[in-house]
């Protein structure tokens, strides 16, 4: 199914959204949106006349999941940001906060951080369902 050009621009929105609140510079936003700064700041005055890419749609979408797999795995706001922005010793991310691994914009990485974080969600999901509560 093909996404109108205003739910695209929702999910650019609020993708830009999801990486501010994860404290995510611009600079580091640009690199993972693969956005220029010029388009980057457009977005922010006058999102409807910045055309998005394929690639930058993809990033995008990836963004989207994760932070909905994110609030999948973890019950507060608080939480999510703590594990986007703390360094971890795991074999995904090497001593890295999972911000660091994916700031340069590589896909890879975008991609391994959307399946270690689609695993948590399913542990979270089987704890809750085993909870006698």
């Amino acid at each position: 199914m093909e996404l109108s050009q205003n739910e695209r621009l929702t999910l650019v929105k609020y993708a830009l959204s999801v990486l501010d609140g994860w404290g995510a510079s611009n600079q580091q936003t640009e690199a993972i949106l693969e956005l220029s700064q010029e388009q980057h700041a457009r977005l922010k005055v006058t999102p409807a006349t910045v055309p998005v890419g394929p690639s930058t749609f993809e990033r995008v979408h990836l963004i989207v999941e994760i932070d909905g797999l994110l609030r999948t795995a973890f019950e507060s706001s608080h939480f999510i940001n703590n594990f986007i922005n703390v360094r971890n010793n795991s074999n995904t991310f090497n001593g890295y906060a999972p911000i660091e691994h994916i700031e340069h914009g590589d896909l890879t990485s975008i991609k391994r951080l959307k399946q270690c974080v689609q695993e948590m969600a399913r542990t979270a999901e089987k704890e809750r369902d085993q909870s006698p509560w």
